[in-house]
């Protein structure tokens, strides 16, 4: 939510990501807000003990296979 109550957008979201890239001395064009997501679901599958299916519903997947690719998870660690 914003400052109004509004909800924020998903360019807000990314230049308040890209801002903090760059005053953290980072590169931002190696670090965005697709990168980081896909990096927190996969340490909350593989380390917070968050089980695959809630994975799924948390990204909005149909499918058990497209959460895997997603989060790199092969399938010898499930």
């Amino acid at each position: 939510m914003s400052r109004n109550n509004d909800l924020i957008t998903t360019s807000a979201v990314q230049n308040i990501v890209k801002n903090y890239v760059i005053s953290s001395g980072l590169n931002p064009k190696s670090i965005s807000t697709h990168k980081l997501h896909h990096t927190a679901v996969t340490l909350m599958y593989k380390y917070g003990r968050v089980d695959i299916r809630s994975i799924q519903q948390i990204l909005g997947h149909e499918s058990i296979p497209t959460t895997k690719i997603y989060i790199h998870i092969y399938e010898h660690q499930l």
